[in-house]
């Protein structure tokens, strides 16, 4: 059985739960705060570990009973993209709810971050895509449902993110959908 090591409050740990609950793979949670800086890791019986979110969901490409592809070309970089936008947000985050003094935490990057994000699910929803991924959910949804769901977290207005909005309620109305603490109920 897989096993994840990681924390409740951490993005990238929520991200590798969501996968694995969408995907209906089993998987254990083992709480591991060194998660919460340095993301989550993967465990098997056999002992063999995939850190960090990138890994994991390549894993979870991997196994047998997952039907949906790891993405090549274009979509890699959208994933890669992705992956790299949660990491900035995770350390957004972690900065401002950590700050024992009121931090601003919309800065220009996290700004940044959620117009390319409006922007590309504008775009794929213009050209007949429900997901980033294209028909169907994948990997690319997954990375940047955190950021979208947790935008309350940071204080970020969602009145300029129609398309995130949509995205947001569209996740969480899928089959095996698992919340985390912050994620709000309406957007």
């Amino acid at each position: 059985m897989l096993s994840l090591n990681g924390w409740v409050m951490d993005e990238r740990s929520y991200a590798a739960r969501l996968a694995a609950s969408l995907l209906a793979i089993p998987l254990t949670i083992q709480t591991d705060r060194r998660a919460e800086i340095f993301g989550p890791t993967l465990g098997d019986d056999e002992g063999v570990y995939c850190v960090g979110l990138y890994e994991i969901l390549r894993h979870f490409s991997r196994l047998p009973d997952v039907e949906r592809a790891w993405p090549e070309g274009e979509a890699r970089h959208a994933l890669e993209w992705a992956l790299e936008a949660l990491e900035s947000f995770s350390q957004a985050r972690r900065q401002a709810l950590g700050a024992t003094l009121p931090e601003k935490a919309e800065t220009d990057d996290v700004t940044l971050i959620f117009r390319v994000l409006e922007d590309r699910l504008s775009h794929a929803y213009l050209n007949g895509q429900e997901w980033l991924s294209g028909v169907s959910v994948g990997f690319i949804d997954i990375a940047v449902f955190p950021i979208a769901g947790l935008a309350r977290d940071l204080g970020i207005a969602m009145d300029l993110y129609p398309a995130i909005r949509r995205f947001v309620r569209k996740v969480r109305q899928l089959p095996g959908f698992v919340t985390m603490p912050g994620i709000a109920a309406c957007h």
